[in-house]
């Protein structure tokens, strides 16, 4: 089955045809747009068109478990491309043409970035950015409010990091897990469509990451007005924050804490390491699996054939 498989990496700027209720999966994020397709589809005619890196069989299947895994994100290990990818998920088999074996190529790839994950990945970047992030908003700029941005695993170890010298706010979309992490952690909860209120704060963290603006310049050039003492850490690795500002304007991001020095290379390197060489061995272990699967079917459907006649 994996041999039939061909997987499209474009930038995120290229402009595709309408991909919706096709026989192909498509994934979008800030960086890339990712489309998984077999060698029989005929969309394939369409995307090769299409300027962009083609991966087949077993190459594409290890270059999706990759993505998955965070291993190709600016922010190496990162949590939010799970979320984009099961969004994508859903939307494919709520659609109206679902390919059942791109269906369970996408099934197993959930599966085994979920093991390289809890095995290999846990921590490379939460718990070193959330720190680096304490460090600057309460040791440097002395924070006695933070309002935290977004419900995820990174998030939560903002809150783990702020709330013994702050007060702690959160907002973001997902009411449920905001409220639980609220009633968790006793925080106070700004309502996500009160998107303006965020101007009020002098410290804000940002973990979301998205492909739409969430906060741009006239809302970073209003806060700054407002507060003469601010501080602002983006942690994302979206597109979500556009602002020109710098950290001597009060804006730290990830290049910010890049340029630091603040990441134990050596420690991440040999996480990365040994992810990287599970993910050989399962892709190795899956081809085969996939396979054999493939060769079942086709023994079933002859045996039920030879059973009519």
């Amino acid at each position: 089955m994996l041999e039939s498989l061909v997987v499209y990496n474009f930038k995120n700027h290229v402009e595709l045809p309408e991909l919706k209720n096709t026989d192909v999966f498509t994934l979008k994020t800030c960086q890339r747009i990712v489309v998984v397709a077999l060698k029989e589809s005929p969309t394939n005619q369409i995307l090769f068109k299409h300027e962009g890196r083609v991966f087949n069989g077993t190459e594409a299947y290890q270059f999706l478990l990759e993505v998955i895994c965070g291993l190709k994100s600016k922010l190496v290990g990162e949590n939010e491309i799970v979320g984009q990818f099961k969004t994508a998920y859903k939307e494919f088999c709520s659609g109206d043409v679902v390919n059942s074996s791109i269906l369970l190529v996408l099934e197993k790839l959930l599966k085994d970035a979920k093991e390289i994950r809890s095995k290999y990945l846990i921590g490379i970047c939460q718990k070193t950015y959330a720190s680096v992030a304490r460090k600057h908003m309460i040791n440097k700029h002395h924070a006695d409010e933070v309002l935290v941005l977004g419900s995820g695993s990174l998030a939560e170890d903002l809150i783990n990091q702020f709330k013994k010298k702050a007060k702690v706010y959160i907002s973001a979309r997902n009411f449920e897990k905001v409220n639980k992490l609220a009633n968790k952690h006793d925080l106070q909860i700004i309502p996500w469509k009160n998107i303006y209120l965020f101007q009020n704060f002098s410290h804000i963290a940002n973990t979301i990451g998205a492909e739409e603006t969430l906060l741009d310049q006239q809302f970073f050039e209003t806060w700054a007005k407002k507060h003469s003492q601010r501080f602002f850490v983006d942690l994302s690795s979206g597109c979500c924050i556009q602002s020109s500002f710098s950290y001597a304007q009060g804006l730290m991001t990830l290049q910010d804490i890049f340029a630091e020095g603040a990441i134990h290379e050596s420690r991440k390197k040999e996480q990365l390491k040994l992810a990287q060489l599970k993910m050989e061995e399962i892709v190795q272990k899956r081809y085969i699996h996939l396979k054999q699967k493939k060769q079942n079917r086709k023994q079933y459907g002859v045996r039920r054939e030879q059973t009519a006649i």
